[in-house]
């Protein structure tokens, strides 16, 4: 038992980073950690152990989140009727974590294989990002060239502006007693962060820019208030000293109608909305909503255009690029429940449980650093959510299962 449970810490320690380096390789490995930590709940002790560590209303939750889609599946079209509905069973992956992330220790091995996996991600995009300039430098026309590594471009910058809080929090609110290696880590977390903040800057992601500002505005705040205005005045004065390259796009945010990847998604979430009214309850299937949107997009004229700048693959014409929209119609009303409740019910009330923040303790001030990284981190998440359907994506359902698994952790610390 002993060294099955070793196996399960160790492959849990990889999952961090193994997230920023492979995609393939973080699915393979969530299987070999769900195997194990199956094989693992056969010893009553270990069933016994994770009934502790683990919180129940965050558990009933998640399970209710994840059962949901099956179960209107079953009433509405057939339990497999929706293609993406297999997707919810990722999201299992948050009781091994719990289970095997079971000390301190673990704990802050984890975040740290986290931030190493982060970092080497970093470090390799940044080599891609030289190698490539000049194509990046100069755009065609609307054609963007993003940058990233292993992950798809937008689960990419995603991952890196959640990590870029996590770092900011560190930076700001972590205090070693040992001042010399204080310094040492405040040296090497803004060497880290100021790297990640030039690769998504580089991105060109305009939804990441926009999914920061809130996240960044809390912690500046929970900080020194007077932080906001310098952040603020740094941003305005920023802007008009980016390259032009990157300029050129974020216009778009407004210019939306002439720029391909804002509009699709305008033309998506309408498509989204409309299959809700017609079908409110249950949604519909993935069958009925590619014949909806299909008939859809002719009747509003922009089906060629979809065509051409898209593709018309019967799948991706329902991908909504927005996580709420793409729930809604998919599982409609029944669905939503669960989402609102987990999402914005559940999630929450842990969070605003966490008051490591009010000891001003220096002996807590990485439970303080790791708490304002979770509750800015959530708010990224929950923003990201507006432009992707990162509900059913797996490295974006990996990455908030990480945070659930942390925030278990922190919350049941505060109760012993």
């Amino acid at each position: 038992m002993k060294k099955l449970n070793l196996t399960g810490y160790f492959l849990t320690l990889l999952f961090p980073i193994m997230l920023f380096l492979s995609y393939k390789g973080e699915q393979t490995l969530s299987y070999l950690i769900m195997l194990i930590f199956l094989l693992s709940m056969l010893f009553r002790k270990n069933r016994t152990a994770l009934k502790t560590l683990v919180d129940g209303k965050v558990a009933i939750g998640l399970l209710i989140f994840i059962l949901s889609p099956f179960i209107i599946s079953l009433l509405s079209g057939g339990i497999v009727s929706r293609v993406d509905s297999n997707h919810y069973l990722y999201w299992l992956i948050f009781f091994p974590l719990v289970f095997y992330i079971d000390n301190e220790n673990k704990l802050w091995n984890f975040i740290k294989a986290f931030l190493a996996g982060g970092t080497i991600s970093l470090i390799i995009t940044l080599v891609i990002f030289i190698k490539n300039y000049e194509e990046w430098a100069h755009p065609q026309g609307l054609v963007f060239p993003r940058l990233f590594f292993a992950l798809q471009t937008q689960d990419f910058a995603n991952i890196m502006s959640i990590l870029l809080l996590f770092l900011l929090s560190f930076i700001l609110f972590y205090r070693n007693e040992d001042k010399r290696k204080n310094i040492w880590v405040k040296l090497l977390l803004t060497g880290v962060f100021l790297l990640d903040l030039f690769i998504i800057i580089a991105n060109r992601s305009k939804m990441v820019y926009v999914s920061l500002f809130l996240p960044l505005i809390y912690i500046l705040y929970k900080r020194n208030k007077v932080y906001i205005l310098g952040f603020i005045a740094a941003s305005v004065s920023g802007f008009f000293l980016l390259p032009k390259s990157i300029t050129d796009r974020l216009q778009y945010i407004i210019k939306y109608k002439q720029d391909p990847s804002s509009y699709l998604r305008v033309l998506f979430w309408d498509a989204a909305i409309s299959s809700f009214k017609k079908s409110p309850i249950f949604g519909m299937d993935t069958k009925e909503r590619i014949a909806f949107n299909m008939n859809h997009f002719k009747e509003k004229g922009v089906l060629n255009y979809i065509e051409t700048n898209y593709g018309l693959d019967p799948v991706g014409i329902t991908n909504t690029h927005n996580m709420y929209l793409h729930h809604l119609a998919n599982y409609g009303i029944a669905g939503a429940l669960s989402l609102v409740y987990f999402l914005f019910i559940v999630i929450p009330s842990k969070l605003v449980k966490l008051n490591f923040y009010k000891t001003k303790d220096t002996v807590h001030s990485a439970y303080i650093a790791l708490e304002i990284g979770i509750k800015s981190s959530y708010i990224a998440y929950l923003i990201q959510g507006l432009t992707e359907f990162n509900l059913n994506k797996k490295p974006m359902i990996f990455t908030l299962a990480m945070m659930l698994a942390i925030l278990n952790f922190m919350y049941k610390k505060l109760k012993k």
